[in-house]
Protein backbone atom coordinates (compact mmCIF):
# COMPACT_ATOMS: atom_id res chain seq x y z
CA UNK A 1 0.00 0.00 0.00
CA UNK A 2 3.10 2.59 0.51
CA UNK A 3 3.91 1.80 -2.66
CA UNK A 4 0.70 2.63 -4.42
CA UNK A 5 0.64 5.81 -2.58
CA UNK A 6 3.98 6.61 -3.85
CA UNK A 7 2.77 5.91 -7.36
CA UNK A 8 -0.02 8.12 -6.91
CA UNK A 9 1.40 10.30 -5.00
CA UNK A 10 3.96 10.93 -7.83
CA UNK A 11 1.86 10.59 -11.00
CA UNK A 12 -0.41 13.37 -9.41
CA UNK A 13 2.48 15.77 -8.59
CA UNK A 14 4.51 15.30 -12.26
CA UNK A 15 0.55 15.24 -14.02
CA UNK A 16 -0.15 18.59 -12.63
CA UNK A 17 3.34 19.60 -13.25
CA UNK A 18 3.31 18.40 -17.08
CA UNK A 19 -0.15 19.98 -17.60
CA UNK A 20 0.64 23.22 -16.13
CA UNK A 21 4.06 23.81 -16.63
CA UNK A 22 5.79 27.00 -16.09
CA UNK A 23 2.43 28.69 -14.51
CA UNK A 24 2.13 25.96 -12.09
CA UNK A 25 2.86 28.08 -9.13
CA UNK A 26 0.38 31.05 -10.03
CA UNK A 27 -2.30 28.31 -11.12
CA UNK A 28 -4.43 27.67 -7.87
CA UNK A 29 -6.62 25.34 -9.23
CA UNK A 30 -3.30 23.06 -8.97
CA UNK A 31 -2.82 23.86 -5.11
CA UNK A 32 -5.34 20.80 -4.04
CA UNK A 33 -4.15 18.08 -6.54
CA UNK A 34 -0.35 19.27 -5.31
CA UNK A 35 -0.79 19.52 -1.58
CA UNK A 36 -2.93 15.76 -2.24
CA UNK A 37 0.53 14.33 -4.17
CA UNK A 38 2.64 15.64 -1.66
CA UNK A 39 0.81 13.97 1.07
CA UNK A 40 0.90 10.52 -0.54
CA UNK A 41 4.33 11.21 -1.63
CA UNK A 42 5.73 11.57 1.94
CA UNK A 43 3.73 9.08 3.82
CA UNK A 44 4.90 6.52 1.33
CA UNK A 45 8.31 8.21 2.41
CA UNK A 46 7.73 7.58 6.02
CA UNK A 47 6.42 3.85 5.84
CA UNK A 48 5.00 2.84 9.00
CA UNK A 49 6.84 5.45 11.01
CA UNK A 50 3.95 7.52 9.86
CA UNK A 51 1.10 4.57 11.59
CA UNK A 52 -2.22 3.66 9.98
CA UNK A 53 -4.43 6.49 10.79
CA UNK A 54 -2.48 9.20 9.04
CA UNK A 55 -2.34 6.82 5.71
CA UNK A 56 -5.89 6.96 6.45
CA UNK A 57 -6.32 10.99 6.26
CA UNK A 58 -3.81 11.16 3.12
CA UNK A 59 -5.96 8.59 1.53
CA UNK A 60 -9.22 10.73 2.38
CA UNK A 61 -7.91 13.77 1.49
CA UNK A 62 -7.01 12.27 -2.14
CA UNK A 63 -10.32 11.01 -2.54
CA UNK A 64 -11.86 14.12 -1.66
CA UNK A 65 -9.94 15.95 -3.99
CA UNK A 66 -10.80 13.75 -6.87
CA UNK A 67 -14.62 13.55 -5.48
CA UNK A 68 -14.49 17.26 -5.97
CA UNK A 69 -12.82 17.31 -9.65
CA UNK A 70 -15.16 14.48 -10.25
CA UNK A 71 -18.24 16.68 -9.45
CA UNK A 72 -16.73 19.70 -11.32
CA UNK A 73 -16.13 17.98 -14.57
CA UNK A 74 -19.37 15.92 -14.33
CA UNK A 75 -20.76 19.65 -14.23
CA UNK A 76 -18.80 20.43 -17.06
CA UNK A 77 -19.84 17.42 -18.89
CA UNK A 78 -23.88 18.16 -18.38
CA UNK A 79 -23.75 21.65 -19.25
CA UNK A 80 -21.27 21.24 -22.26
CA UNK A 81 -21.82 18.30 -24.23
CA UNK A 82 -19.29 19.07 -26.43
CA UNK A 83 -16.48 18.88 -24.13
CA UNK A 84 -13.77 16.32 -25.66
CA UNK A 85 -13.47 13.39 -23.57
CA UNK A 86 -15.27 14.21 -20.65
CA UNK A 87 -16.79 10.50 -20.38
CA UNK A 88 -12.95 9.15 -19.53
CA UNK A 89 -11.81 11.88 -17.90
CA UNK A 90 -15.20 11.04 -15.73
CA UNK A 91 -14.76 7.55 -15.56
CA UNK A 92 -11.10 7.68 -14.69
CA UNK A 93 -11.32 10.35 -11.87
CA UNK A 94 -14.23 7.51 -11.03
CA UNK A 95 -11.79 4.82 -10.54
CA UNK A 96 -9.61 7.14 -8.49
CA UNK A 97 -12.08 7.50 -6.11
CA UNK A 98 -13.13 4.01 -5.88
CA UNK A 99 -9.61 3.73 -5.25
CA UNK A 100 -9.03 6.30 -2.98
CA UNK A 101 -11.59 5.06 -1.11
CA UNK A 102 -10.95 1.70 -0.56
CA UNK A 103 -7.71 2.81 0.25
CA UNK A 104 -8.36 5.11 2.83
CA UNK A 105 -10.89 2.13 4.41
CA UNK A 106 -8.12 -0.33 4.40
CA UNK A 107 -5.61 1.64 6.08
CA UNK A 108 -8.96 2.86 8.73
CA UNK A 109 -9.15 -0.85 9.23
CA UNK A 110 -5.34 -0.95 9.87
CA UNK A 111 -5.31 1.84 12.03
CA UNK A 112 -8.46 0.34 14.64
CA UNK A 113 -6.99 -2.96 14.93
CA UNK A 114 -4.16 -1.25 16.58
CA UNK A 115 -6.05 0.53 18.87
CA UNK A 116 -7.58 -2.99 20.33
Amino acid sequence: MQFLAGLVGAALLAGEMARRGESLLGAPKALDDMVAGIVLLALALAGRRAGPALHAAGWALFTGVMLATLGINLDAWLSDATKPRAALYSAVLALMVAAGTGSALWWARRARSVQR
